[in-house]
């Protein structure tokens, strides 16, 4: 038996939207959706060009927000490699007593590592 695929991603579905409703409407008097009552294109049909410059606006603000991670990052790599030579720097002052850098900020983990298993050959 066919099966008609109603598409998850919100372009494709957009896209479908837009040839369902115009065709709709060339049809006028005569299409055959005009017997829809509670989910009918009279009333979700303008909603298409709002939900595609929606769409739109998304996709803009997600080409930003990337820019703006890739931004950030550059930015916090050097900062955190400072972060990482303070921490070593101090826990060589403080070696006898390594929570004093909890009075920087530090967050001092003194549970003993696991150690790796070594693979079996």
């Amino acid at each position: 038996m066919a099966r008609v695929v109603i598409p998850s991603n919100a372009e494709k579905a957009l896209a479908l939207a837009k040839l369902v409703y115009g065709k709709h409407q060339a049809d006028g008097a005569s299409s055959p959706l005009n017997v829809l009552q509670d989910h009918n294109w009279t009333d979700n049909g303008p909603k298409i060009a709002l939900a595609d410059d929606l769409n739109t606006q998304a996709k803009e603000l997600e080409k930003k927000l990337e820019k703006l991670y890739q931004d950030r990052d550059a930015l916090l790599k050097p900062v955190k490699d400072t972060l990482r030579s303070s921490s070593r720097t101090l826990m060589g002052i403080y070696k006898s007593s390594p929570k004093t850098l909890g009075d920087w900020g530090f967050e001092v983990n003194d549970t003993p590592q696991k150690k790796k298993e070594e693979p079996k050959p």
